[in-house]
């Protein structure tokens, strides 16, 4: 990673005592104080927008101080006050998953806190976003650092360091075509005191259900299912609590979440139908320590849960499953390099669980993971001013290290991964990873409960007609251990220009045996590899699919990836609060190859040529993100490539599938009615207050649907108007206000 300059004016050369950079303030509870990482300089000024506490402007002389919740690396990118409202989001959470999508994130990235690990990121996801002061997209590399899995991205969030609001929420939606309803309402209260932080939250939701008799085409194309239910009615109350606090140089964390839900939903069996209802009860409990001991940065938590699930009417099941873990994760610098500082990172996680089925099967496991990384840096760029003569830039090496097992007939598991991270010259930057694994299936995949989904639409090549299934979901106590091989390269660039473009390309190649993943779609040559998954009357009829994960005898994709991110200027110069302001993403997937032996022995299937199911070569997302006044603009859109599903293996003909390309486009305006006296307060728009904040959200904006034709051309069954997705448009209003 390129090293930064930083900008130091020192308090005795202006000759301003108070110009001196203040202390940066204590870390939130639930972090560790202090990391041993190494604090990366910072280079670019933050906005006019946000005046960090590492930042004071004195008669237009800006001083940087140390920036109070940086990371350990230098950020690849930063989303100011500014940026961050943009994304429209109601909380952090949200705000972090606009944000990832927008960047092209392939997994949930992980979430540290000022800088540091915390023990429970969750506890940090639902403070309102202007509690947030930036976000820092850290390079690569940070994953082994904070002892992630090497393929996550991580985002440190740097939070206010007073800060308090009492926030309510309410949206109503409903598709354009009427039949159903959604309302959900929320109510948090959050508080953040230097290194103490307090948050409380109720939710509710309800849905209605959506009827086949509600929509006309649905049912004229499948009259036998007049009653039955396309998406089943839904009741759910949540409740949570967090709270941190810091004991000298050891902080504590503590949380809770409580949830009840309720679902129904009406399906045929035979010529009748059945009401299915099926609810769920949990309640878990997370909490821990972090702090120094023996030169060691250190963190452990410990968590437990608890739910109950039980289905009536299709089929009755009954579950408890009981749940606990304890993580550990630890830190510190080894020796100290030419370059900069060795850094070891070692984690380990325990957990148990016991899963009772119907009172009488019952079924525990236990299992540990550990994991070790080494970071180490091969050379350093030279600092400004400093005549280092040929430099190769930023270079640094990690290796990893991880070893599971579960303790009853799952097996073992291992893996070693190896990263470098290269940057030439500032604002360019290549990163290379390797990894090879044996991992074990995961508690919830192989022991969730067994139960029977909402009623689903099929064609089956068998009948050629399309069918009306019910999917069987849970856990499969079945799945075997698979070994994954990951290679990946990739290189960034930027920011550029005063519209701060930032550029990435990408490739990734994914191998697997005994890969654990979904049922591919119904073809003859899938149901001949797993007859025991489709289940047909004595007819012939299709009524079920067994939609649990399986293991695959093996599977590769190759993809190329690349993004684009830029912010439009207005009023030119630094950024001035309130002002307009708007910011795009856009991001293209490309599918080199995709295939897959269902069993061995068995033909490869070349899925982007229709096998095995299909899938779609290329795919293109674009966010919109903006802001002008009190009124705000998010915008998505979503394209994928026409794409086949073969009949028979290897050869096209006129009884295949041909779906169509699909565009969709998402739209969210909002307005904020500020209260006059704040909204007058200096001629600023403050980032948030008391007022109301109205948001007219439309899903699906020009009701697009899936379409597909026969190989010849002809109609295809399954591909009417509400087949695939009976809601189409949906329209969502929502009030929430700061009391």
């Amino acid at each position: 990673m390129a090293v930064l300059p930083l900008i130091c004016v020192v308090s005795s050369v202006l000759g301003a005592p108070q110009a001196a950079a203040p202390q940066s303030a204590a870390p939130p509870s639930g972090a560790t104080a202090p990391d041993v990482f190494p604090r990366a300089p910072v280079s670019e000024e933050p906005p006019a927008a946000v005046q960090d506490p590492g930042v004071i402007d004195i008669e237009g002389m800006v001083v940087v101080g140390p920036r109070r919740g940086a990371a350990a690396l230098a950020p690849e990118m930063e989303l100011d006050a500014t940026e961050i409202d943009n994304l429209g989001a109601y909380d952090i959470g949200e705000a972090l998953g606009r944000l990832s999508q927008s960047l092209g994130f392939d997994e949930t990235p992980a979430i540290i806190v000022n800088g540091r690990r915390v023990v429970n990121a969750r506890d940090f996801l639902r403070f309102p976003t202007d509690a947030l002061v930036r976000v820092e997209v850290l390079p690569q590399q940070a994953a082994s650092l904070y002892g992630e899995a090497p393929t996550r991205r991580v985002l440190n969030i740097v939070l206010q360091p007073r800060f308090t609001s009492r926030d309510g929420f309410v949206r109503a939606s409903a598709p354009t075509q009427g039949g159903n309803s959604s309302l959900s309402l929320d109510a948090r209260q959050s508080e953040i005191v230097e290194s103490d932080t307090r948050q409380f939250g109720v939710q509710l939701t309800r849905d209605t259900s959506l009827r086949a008799d509600e929509r006309p085409d649905y049912l004229r194309d499948h009259p036998e299912s007049a009653g039955v239910t396309l998406r089943p009615a839904t009741d759910a109350v949540n409740a949570n609590f967090s709270m941190t606090k810091a004991f000298g140089d050891w902080s504590s964390s503590l949380s809770g979440d409580a949830r009840v839900q309720r679902d129904r939903f009406t399906s045929r069996a035979g010529t009748e139908t059945v009401e299915t209802r099926r609810s769920v009860d949990s309640l878990g409990l997370s909490g821990g320590v972090t702090g120094d001991a023996a030169g060691w940065s250190v963190q452990v938590g410990l968590s437990g849960a608890i739910s109950d699930a039980e289905q009536e009417g299709i089929a009755n099941s009954r579950s408890r499953n009981l749940s606990m873990g304890a993580d550990v994760k630890a830190n510190r610098p080894l020796i100290e390099l030419p370059a900069g500082l060795v850094i070891t990172t070692l984690a380990a996680r325990y957990g148990r669980s016991r899963v009772t089925r119907d009172a009488a099967d019952a079924r525990s496991t236990q299992s540990l993971d550990l994991r070790g990384n080494l970071a180490v840096p091969l050379f350093k760029a030279a600092s400004p001013g400093e005549d280092g003569g040929l430099s190769l830039g930023d270079l640094s090496l990690t290796l990893g290290v991880t070893a599971d097992g579960f303790y009853d007939d799952a097996g073992r598991g291992d893996g070693v991964n190896v990263g470098l991270a290269w940057a030439p010259v500032r604002k360019l930057r290549f990163n290379g990873l390797w990894s090879r694994s044996t991992d074990n299936p995961s508690s919830s995949q192989r022991f969730d409960p067994v139960y029977f989904g909402p009623p689903r639409v099929v064609f089956d090549f068998q009948t050629g007609e399309s069918v009306e299934v019910l999917p069987i979901l849970g856990g499969n106590p079945d799945l075997r251990g698979q070994t994954l091989e990951r290679f990946s390269l990739s290189a960034s660039a930027g920011p550029f220009t005063s519209w701060g473009v930032r550029g990435r390309v990408g490739f990734q190649r994914n191998r697997s045996t005994d890969g654990i993943g979904p049922v591919p779609d119904l073809t003859p040559a899938v149901e001949a590899a797993f007859p025991e998954l489709f289940i047909r009357e004595p007819g012939g009829r299709l009524v079920n699919i067994d939609q649990r994960p399986i293991n695959l005898g093996s599977t590769l994709s190759e993809t190329l990836t690349s993004g684009l991110n830029f912010s439009v200027p207005f009023g030119g110069g630094r950024r001035r609060s309130g002002a307009p302001s708007l910011q795009f993403g856009i991001n293209h997937t490309w599918q080199l190859a995709s295939t897959a032996i269902l069993h061995p022995g068995l033909p490869e299937l070349d899925r982007l040529a229709g096998d095995g199911g299909g899938a779609p070569r290329q795919q293109v997302n674009v966010q919109v993100d903006g802001r002008r006044g009190n009124w705000g603009l998010n915008a998505s859109a979503r394209w994928q490539s026409a794409s086949r599903i073969r009949r028979d293996i290897g050869v096209d003909g006129p009884n295949d599938i041909e779906r169509s390309a699909f565009a969709a486009i998402d739209l969210k305006i909002s307005y904020l009615l500020e209260r006059a006296a704040q909204a007058a307060q200096d001629g600023a728009r403050p980032r948030r207050d008391g007022g109301v904040r109205i948001e007219l959200q439309i899903d699906n904006l020009f009701d697009a649907r899936p379409e597909a034709t026969r190989g010849d051309g002809r109609p295809v069954p399954g591909y009417g108007r509400d087949d695939q997705d009976p809601l189409g448009r949906t329209v969502r209003l929502s009030l929430s206000r700061r009391f």
